[in-house]
């Protein structure tokens, strides 16, 4: 089996409103889809949805560059593909977020054509370790009024539409607002409900202290990249000594060895390294094994349609996380997982390769 075609495009989807996190505002949904085929006919899917607004450079990288790493190779030997690929990761010279992206597109779609060449999901080819993972949504993004009523009711519109659990954006308004926004979603969701908190690095060391000192007792998950990025290994290290509320971190490493550094350091208790940002599923592969090996948890921050088939294959995972359809209406389209959830949780399906299919159905 060898692959005879990749082809790269970018997308764009505008919103139905303004989603505003503590330091940035989306309007549209990017990212890139990614297709290949082998000279046995077997045809590969994916995509990534994170792209930094540089999706058109990242197809570009793909179609001009790292299509002629994959073709005429066996995607079988993916491991191998990741590392030929790399060389074209290292030009100093060039933004290394396409880079990275492009390889990430490459390795997804290596991935999918393995797994379909032996009629597998890639659940299966990794190793199923659970039957279903729960839904978490990504969600309670800040608003113009910023109303409680209005956050109560999204958490009860996220339960209706399947979900466990809600990752609440904090980190945009003052800590006692946020932890307001905490107890409100608490109060709304339950005590069943999971519920954990993403600053995407709003704090410093002394807002975040403050931050988990108000929410001990609110049963939160975890708290997500706390702290600035300025000095986040030694910050996330000083905070997790002081709180037992689970830290979680690695979303802005981009390599296993920058998870590794996290490790060292006693910083996380869950490690949620993003394939697209790190060069693929291959080193998240290898950072999920680092964390098992220390007795540590995994996420997959958002990109539903890689951690559907993640979670499952690792026994310390954490939830899948999504969001609302409205803030991506991609994954409902294109992953029948989607629809097929039940109980609050992404379940085992028959999935071929990563369930990810190319148009709705």
């Amino acid at each position: 089996m060898k692959i005879i075609s990749v082809e790269a495009e970018a997308f764009a989807i505008p919103l139905p409103r303004h989603f505003l996190g503590s330091n940035y505002k989306y309007t549209h949904k990017k990212g890139m889809f990614i297709h290949g085929k082998t000279d046995d006919g077997i045809a590969g899917f994916g995509y990534l949805g994170d792209d930094f607004g540089l999706g058109q450079n990242i197809a570009k990288a793909v179609n001009e560059d790292f299509s002629k790493i994959l073709i005429g190779r066996d995607p079988s030997d993916v491991e191998s593909i990741w590392h030929n690929m790399r060389p074209l990761v290292r030009d100093i010279l060039g933004d290394r977020r396409v880079a990275l992206h492009a390889q990430a597109l490459a390795d997804i779609l290596c991935w999918d054509l393995r797994a379909k060449a032996q009629g597998r999901s890639v659940v299966e080819l990794l190793g199923q370790q659970r039957d279903s993972a729960p839904i978490m949504a990504i969600a309670g993004y800040y608003t113009p009024q910023n109303s409680l009523d209005e956050l109560a009711e999204e958490t009860r519109d996220l339960i209706r539409l399947g979900c466990r659990g809600m990752k609440l954006k904090v980190g945009g308004l003052s800590v006692a607002e946020d932890v307001a926004r905490v107890k409100t979603v608490r109060d709304a969701g339950g005590d069943t409900f999971n519920l954990a908190v993403d600053a995407n690095q709003a704090w410093s060391l002394t807002e975040a202290l403050e931050f988990v000192n108000a929410c001990e007792g609110l049963d939160l998950n975890w708290v997500e990249e706390p702290v600035h990025w300025d000095n986040d290994i030694t910050d996330l290290a000083a905070l997790r000594k002081k709180t037992a509320i689970p830290i979680c971190a690695g979303q802005s490493e981009i390599t296993v060895a920058g998870v590794a550094r996290l490790i060292d350091a006693g910083a996380i208790d869950i490690c949620n390294l993003h394939p697209g940002y790190a060069g693929g599923v291959t080193p998240w592969l290898k950072s999920a094994n680092l964390a098992r090996q220390n007795g540590l948890k995994v996420a997959n921050t958002g990109e539903p349609q890689l951690s559907a088939s993640l979670m499952l294959a690792c026994d310390h995972g954490m939830s899948v996380e999504i969001y609302h359809p409205d803030r991506d209406p991609i994954f409902p389209q294109h992953c029948p997982a989607f629809s097929a959830r039940s109980d609050g949780h992404i379940k085992d399906s028959d999935m071929n390769g990563w369930g990810i299919v190319p148009t709705s159905t």
